[in-house]
């Protein structure tokens, strides 16, 4: 009996911390214009179709620091080893304060000013 229990407790220990090692949400470009709730120190990742090779990339243009960080740098995976060939940019955020924060990412050519961007992708992240 103290073998069973002891087992039981082991697989619920790996459960709990299966669920405290990944973000909370992983949202891609479908998931646009939704909201995310959070805790303190949660994390969510926004992953986002794009090809670097033609000049454009994904980047932060709008969050509130108080209330969203961005967790180290953005990550890309290319898709092939082909050149030319598109990926993923995936990015990771971690919820630092409570409050309400609008999360913008804009998929642009940085050295073009003026230039609306080809493509937009928002969030709202609600901290508790």
């Amino acid at each position: 009996m103290k073998r069973t229990n002891l087992i039981a407790a082991f697989i619920v220990m790996l459960f709990a911390l299966a669920a405290c090692g990944g973000p909370v949400a992983k949202l891609e470009q479908v998931d646009n214009g939704a909201a995310v709730d959070l805790k303190t120190g949660e994390t969510f990742t926004v992953t986002l179709e794009g090809n670097p090779t033609t000049g454009y990339s994904w980047e932060v243009a709008e969050i509130d620091p108080a209330i969203i960080g961005l967790a180290g740098e953005p990550d890309y995976k290319s898709d092939s080893m082909l050149i030319g060939s598109g990926g993923v940019f995936k990015f990771t955020f971690v919820a630092v304060g409570a409050g309400t924060s609008r999360v913008k990412l804009i998929y642009h050519r940085p050295w073009e000013e003026d230039v609306e961007p080809l493509e937009v992708f928002e969030v709202q992240a609600n901290v508790k």
